[in-house]
C-alpha cells in the first residue's frame, strides 16, 4: 500500500471539516437574516408609532380644538395620562375590545 493513498479515515474526515464549514456558513447567514428580519420589524413598528403618533395629535387638535400652540406643552407624562384615563373607561375599552375582536373575525389565517 502506498503512504500517499488516501484512506477511508482520511476521506471521512475531510468530508466531515467541509460539512462543519458548511454548516458554520449556513449558520451565520440564518443569523444574519434573523437580524434582517428584525430590522424590518422594528422598521415597521417606528413608522406604525408615527402614524398613530400622528393620527392621536390630528384627533386633538380637530376632534378638541386643541391649538398647535397647546400641544406643544404636552410632554410625555400629561400624553401618558391622557391615553390611561381615556382608557380607564370602560365603554372605551369595551368598543376597542369588540373593534379588534371584529378585526380578527375578517383576517385571514395566513395573515
Amino acid at each position: 500500500m502506498s503512504e500517499n493513498k488516501p484512506t477511508r479515515r482520511d476521506v471521512i474526515d475531510a468530508e466531515l471539516q467541509k460539512t462543519k464549514a458548511e454548516l458554520a456558513i449556513a449558520k451565520h447567514r440564518e443569523a444574519k437574516l434573523r437580524n434582517q428580519i428584525k430590522g424590518m420589524t422594528e422598521k415597521e413598528r417606528r413608522h406604525r408609532n408615527i402614524v398613530w403618533g400622528s393620527h392621536f395629535e390630528y384627533l386633538l387638535r380637530e376632534k378638541l380644538n386643541v391649538s398647535k400652540e397647546q400641544l406643544a406643552t404636552l410632554d410625555d407624562d400629561r400624553v401618558k395620562d391622557i391615553l390611561n384615563t381615556l382608557f380607564s373607561d370602560l365603554s372605551f375599552r369595551r368598543i376597542m375590545q369588540n373593534i379588534l375582536a371584529e378585526k380578527a373575525k375578517h383576517q385571514s389565517p395566513t395573515e
